[in-house]
Order: C-alpha cells, then structure tokens, then sequence
C-alpha cells in the first residue's frame, strides 16, 4: 500500500483540480441562472419555470464536492481542532482515529446515498424532467472521493512515522 502512496496522490491531486473547477463552474453557472432568473421575475415578470430547480440542484453538487475538497486540503475546522489538541505518538494516534470515524461514516454514506441515488431514477424533477438520481449520486460521488482523500491521509502519516522513525506532526 504504501508503495503505491504515490500513484494515490496524483489521482488524488487530479480529483482535487477537477473537483475545484467544477466547484467554480458549478458557482458561476448558479450565479448567472439566479441573476438572469431574478432579472426576468421582477423587471419582466416572466420568471423561468427552470432556474430555481438548477439553482437547487448545483447548491447540492457544489456543496457535495466542497465537502471532499474541504477533506483533501485538510480544512473541516471540527477535524483540526482535535487534531492540534495533541502531539508526537498520541496525536497520531488520534488522527488516525479520526481518518478512520470519517472512512466509516463515509461508506455507509456512500453505499446508502448510492442506493437511494439509484431508488431515485424514475422519479423526474418537475421543470427540468431529469432523473433525481443525477441530484442525488453527489452523495456518494462526493463521499467516495472523501474516502480516496483520507485513505492518502492515512497512508502518510503511516509513511512519516515509518520512513523517520518517530511522530512528528505537521501544523
């Protein structure tokens, strides 16, 4: 496993910059359609009968992907706070506490919001007339990318005490 720390991190790199662009289309896009819909509700009285619904369902993906994105640059303030509550051998203890509570959460997420994502493909949203699965799956998309994230966080910090011969912590 840890041979392949490094192959885990540039997947894991690559994911993080596809993550961040799509966060930052996805953001501009739901800017523009709230702008325009705005626009056309109260100065034309003529809103579109789509906009809130791809306002809606961008909130979610984004949301979804900044949680993952928030993972792999290490920034779920609740995490760091634990995390510079201690150093050397109990920290890392507890850190890799930590990365395996978030693994656990994240796979019953992740096997639970694919199911549900899937139950969800026949029901269509009422202006776009698009499956709901493709609303829901940034469920499990985003929690899969969270465990790739914290796997690689695992593997190094098993890598830095292995490879040093003693804890020492970043921070």
């Amino acid at each position: 496993m840890l041979s392949k720390g490094g192959e885990m991190q540039k997947i894991n790199d690559f994911t993080s910059w596809a993550c961040k662009g799509l966060i930052m289309l996805m953001v501009f896009v739901m800017t523009v359609v709230i702008f325009a819909q705005v626009v056309m509700r109260y100065v034309f009285l003529s809103p579109f009968a789509w906009a809130e619904e791809v306002g809606r369902y961008l909130l979610i993906w984004i949301s979804s992907l900044g949680a993952a994105y928030a993972v792999r640059q290490g920034a779920h303030i609740s995490i760091m706070f634990i995390n510079n509550k201690f150093k050397g051998y109990t920290g890392l203890v507890v850190n890799l506490m930590i990365h395996f509570m978030v693994i656990a959460f994240s796979l019953v997420c992740l096997i639970q919001g694919f199911y549900l994502s899937l139950r969800q493909w026949h029901q269509l949203s009422p202006a776009l007339r698009m499956p709901m699965t493709l609303a829901y799956f940034a469920i499990p998309f985003s929690f899969g990318l969270i465990i790739m994230y914290t796997l690689e966080l695992i593997g190094r910090d098993i890598k830095q005490v292995s490879s040093k011969g003693r804890v020492e912590r970043q921070g």
